[in-house]
């Protein structure tokens, strides 16, 4: 596993950093790919504490696999999907390394390729931790991994969305943050 604790962190335990929008901010315009994603496959990059997994797993999708590099986050995440009746993985993983790098140190977990992608709101905060070209790369290799939907969240997106548009993806949905949090939510769909 990935070093899990017996309980929940305290209050106080985690940094108010992770906690700089609450979850309806973070699952506002998601209502459209959710009503998708029964029998899916879903990779969370970046899951944080593992609540919109969660949501995934309540509209029906099937194998959940998170990665964040807050250990006590991926913790809160194994307890939430104790009793959560499908396959579930959440990984403690350093994601500010090249696409190529992510893929030969979680080849063991990864699949293929998953139906849903979700990269939300968290360009921006690798931007800061890596070399640009790795960021890029990173996210090309998350695209080869999207079989249906890449999912992002980011106020960056004019920074890499010809990445995504040139890998055969089309945006299908869009929604605004609220009050300028978090930034655009995007929805791109793999052409046939």
């Amino acid at each position: 596993m990935s070093g899990a604790i017996d309980r929940l962190p305290a209050e106080g335990e985690i940094g108010k950093k992770n906690f700089a929008g609450n979850i309806f901010d973070r699952m506002r315009g998601l209502d459209f790919i959710l009503a998708k994603c029964s029998g899916c496959n879903v990779l969370d990059i970046g899951s944080n504490e593992g609540l919109i997994s969660y949501e995934f797993a309540r509209n029906g999708a099937r194998l959940i696999h998170g990665f964040e590099r807050d250990g006590q986050m991926v913790s809160f995440a194994e307890r939430l999907f104790r009793d959560v009746p499908i396959e579930s993985r959440f990984i403690a993983a350093n994601l500010a390394i090249s696409g190529d790098e992510f893929e030969k140190q979680y080849q063991a977990v990864l699949l293929q390729q998953y139906d849903v992608v979700l990269f939300l709101g968290v360009y921006h905060h690798l931007k800061k931790q890596m070399p640009i070209e790795h960021l890029h790369n990173l996210v090309e290799v998350l695209l080869d991994k999207t079989k249906r939907w890449f999912v992002v969240r980011t106020k960056a997106i004019a920074e890499f969305e010809s990445i995504i548009l040139s890998r055969n993806f089309k945006l299908v949905h869009s929604s605004p943050s609220i009050k300028g949090k978090g930034g655009l939510l995007h929805i791109y769909q793999k052409k046939s």
